[in-house]
């Protein structure tokens, strides 16, 4: 059910730290117990650092490692077109099943809205 790649991003996640942020934003599905935080660092419109913290499933945990990835040294107006699919590709799971995907992507374009 799950590749390799999604192994990788649930077991060894390396956004999953402190970080000195500038925005942040936090996502709850209470529905299911999962919780998002993204931390983020940016300069310039640009994202300079990055990370999340995150309770739930494995597959929140690893989506919430896969948008960090995605989005990190990014521009704003490129993190504002992550979708779910991006995030899907990179962990190589298209089980469209789960929603709690999504707990990370609304998470970072909530914290974005607050650059002016």
């Amino acid at each position: 059910m799950y590749s390799e790649k999604f192994k990788q991003l649930f077991m060894y996640p390396r956004y999953c730290k402190d970080i000195e942020y500038t925005h942040t934003a936090e996502v709850v599905y209470p529905e299911h117990g999962d919780r998002v935080r993204i931390f983020l660092k940016i300069e310039n419109y640009i994202v300079k650092d990055v990370a999340f913290k995150a309770v739930g499933c494995p597959r929140v945990i690893a989506a919430s490692e896969a948008v960090c990835r995605l989005v990190d040294g990014k521009h704003i107006n490129d993190v504002k077109l992550l979708n779910e699919e991006h995030v899907r590709d990179e962990m190589e799971f298209h089980d469209k099943n789960f929603t709690c995907i999504n707990a990370p992507i609304e998470a970072v374009k909530k914290a974005i809205t607050k650059v002016e």
